[in-house]
């Protein structure tokens, strides 16, 4: 592996544990690029197993399938169904602006004696030159008694600290459902290039081994991650749990220009009925979005393409006749029926008859 490729994805170092990674705000998470006629680079694989791999990524590394070093991915048949993966963390989901990776879980544990015998380490990178960070929509947690865990950083000016104690000293205290932090505490990640933090020892306390053997810390998404309560603490496939099903969400953008840096430049991304989206990380860089009425992969010629609001009518609001437009659609009534033609109250109305009227008048005459 390259050393570029080692600084692709955040690691965890425990026992002084270090988390390295930049972070941006995070936008509607869709799966437009996989939408389309062709997702994939021509005569490129579209997809690993059940993952669908869009255009700027590509699977093979070396193959010029992706847009760039960063953006290609592994594909392991020796698996059923194949796997992918990046610098060898499986990849569960790409979308328009992000992608969902295997998680990283690091843990202490003690014996009786409250004496530490067994550390997960991992090697700490820096993600900042890739094209991914870490999104809002983790949170950092840890899960424990009297763990204390600090995450600090900054950069280009901005620095932070956030502290996460979790504190417990009898097993009843601590009850499921959410981190209150008894048992469990969660902090939110600001901003910033990167973050450091270190989780100090256990205070000295021997009661609570009976009952906590290990504590944990890890990243990942947020709504994916229920705390079960005293049941955690000492269930011993607590860290397969949370790695199976708790992935880390990476933002991801092209290079580190803004929109109207690259756009007159060769290396521009985005193709026809697309627009460019700056990203607000620090580093900079820019994703492609297709213009609304549009759909299919905006980093491939010949770009998005129409999409065909009539044919589907969960995509438009008409009551009787839909006419489909390049980028957007228009209602109509039947002949004969008055009416703007949408079901928002302003639908078709046939017209009153005369008739009755030349009844009465007959009568009267």
């Amino acid at each position: 592996m390259s050393e570029n490729m080692l600084l692709l994805l955040p690691w965890i170092f425990f026992c002084g544990l270090t988390l390295t990674f930049a972070a941006i705000n995070t936008t509607t998470d869709t799966l437009n690029i996989s939408k389309g006629p062709t997702i994939a680079k021509p005569g490129c694989p579209s997809k690993c197993g059940d993952l669908a791999v869009p255009y700027p990524f590509g699977i093979g590394r070396g193959t010029g399938c992706g847009i760039g070093e960063f953006f290609e991915l592994d594909c392991n048949n020796a698996f059923d169904p194949p796997r992918a993966s990046i610098a060898n963390i499986q990849v569960y989901q790409i979308s328009d602006n992000q992608m969902r990776i295997s998680n990283i879980m690091a843990r202490k544990c003690y014996n009786g004696s409250n004496e530490e015998i067994i550390q997960s380490k991992f090697i700490s990178t820096d993600i900042s030159v890739t094209p991914y960070s870490f999104s809002e929509l983790n949170r950092f947690t840890v899960i424990g008694c009297n763990d204390f865990a600090e995450v600090t950083g900054g950069a280009s000016g901005r620095n932070f600290s956030a502290g996460c104690f979790s504190a417990c000293l009898k097993l009843e205290d601590v009850r499921g459902g959410y981190c209150s932090g008894t048992g469990c505490c969660e902090t939110s990640l600001a901003k910033s290039t990167f973050f450091i933090g270190g989780l100090n020892a256990r205070e000295p306390n021997t009661s609570v081994s009976s009952f906590n053997p290990c504590s944990y810390a890890f990243v990942g998404e947020q709504k994916l991650f229920v705390f079960n309560g005293a049941s955690d603490l000492t269930d011993p496939n607590f860290m397969d749990r949370v790695m199976t099903t708790v992935p880390i969400v990476l933002d991801w953008a092209i290079g580190n220009l803004t929109c109207a840096e690259v756009r007159n430049s060769t290396d521009y991304a985005c193709q026809a009925n697309s627009n460019c989206v700056d990203s607000d990380r620090w580093l900079g860089g820019y994703r492609c979005s297709c213009n609304e009425g549009y759909e299919g992969n905006p980093y491939l010629d010949p770009g998005c393409t129409d999409i065909d609001e009539c044919a589907d009518p969960n995509k438009n609001d008409c009551e009787k006749i839909c006419i489909n437009t390049v980028g957007s659609y228009n209602c109509s009534c039947p002949e004969g029926e008055n009416g703007i033609g949408r079901k928002d109250g302003r639908g078709c109305t046939a017209p009153k008859s005369r008739f009755p009227v030349i009844q009465v008048a007959l009568g009267s005459g």
